[in-house]
């Protein structure tokens, strides 16, 4: 028997009016999850992360406080490239207007290299920034939460939700769509040393924000838990699809794919 990752890179890429409809029906299948979950395997994790996000609001002042009394902390200073004031725009690899451009490049590459994995690397990540996205409006409606630059109260939280972005703390949004593209890719992909250095962007770019005082903690830990969700659904469906390929069985779709020698940071 050949391979997996031959088996896989032989695979036609088909067209791509086909990538369109997958692409179209993972995110709807992501956004429209909360009204059909599988009540065995979501509820007891919706209440998990619930209590997670409820235990870390107790923290939300303390930590923001800490943070702004101790500028010259060490891991405050490690953390100056990746805010708002530094050098490089690192952090916005957590928005839509860089991970989608570098979900179309990944897409492009993967079509024109006729490379399976690049193609869904593409497909992927910007599924899971949208999803993010659609998913994070809905909850902005919902809920109001002050930033606390705005403001050092974090139970200055209001139902109905508000179309003003300083009310706009919960959940994180960076966080959020990053981890989904992360989770995606890691969960995917195998991709060895490059799975932690992910998943270090990624919280890199969740304190960085709360240091700018965009997003209390508990708002940094909503956006993760949703991005990781989200990312990991996709991925699962992306296999699925993927071991029903002809001539490939679903063993091991993931561990022996050829996108393992390639590293990206978020």
């Amino acid at each position: 028997m050949a391979p997996m990752h031959r088996l896989l890179s032989q695979a036609r890429l088909g067209p791509e009016r086909a990538d369109i409809s997958h692409f179209g029906g993972d995110v709807w299948s992501i956004v429209t999850s909360p009204v059909h979950p599988d009540r065995r395997a979501v509820l007891p994790a919706v209440a998990a992360g619930g209590a997670i996000v409820a235990a870390a609001a107790f923290g939300d002042s303390a930590i923001y406080v800490w943070m702004t009394a101790h500028p010259n902390a060490e891991v405050v200073r490690l953390l100056h490239p990746i805010r708002e004031g530094g050098r490089f725009p690192l952090y916005e690899l957590g928005s839509g207007q860089y991970l989608l451009p570098l979900s179309a490049l990944l897409y492009t590459t993967g079509r024109l290299s006729h490379s399976v994995s690049l193609r869904d690397a593409g497909l992927g990540c910007a599924a899971g920034h949208l999803s993010s996205a659609l998913l994070r409006e809905v909850i902005y409606r919902l809920v109001s939460r002050a930033r606390p630059r705005v403001t050092p109260h974090p139970d200055e939280i209001g139902f109905p939700g508000s179309r003003n972005w300083d009310n706009h703390s919960f959940l994180s949004g960076h966080a959020s769509n990053s981890m989904a593209c992360a989770s995606f890719m890691t969960h995917r992909f195998s991709l060895g040393v490059a799975e932690p250095v992910m998943y270090g962007y990624v919280g890199a770019i969740g304190l960085g924000r709360m240091l700018d005082g965009r997003h209390w903690f508990s708002d940094t830990m909503a956006g993760a838990m949703m991005g990781f969700a989200i990312g990991k659904g996709l991925a699962d469906r992306q296999l699925h699809r993927n071991a029903a390929l002809p001539s490939v069985n679903a063993t091991s779709a993931r561990s022996s794919l050829p996108l393992v020698q390639w590293t990206m940071s978020f």
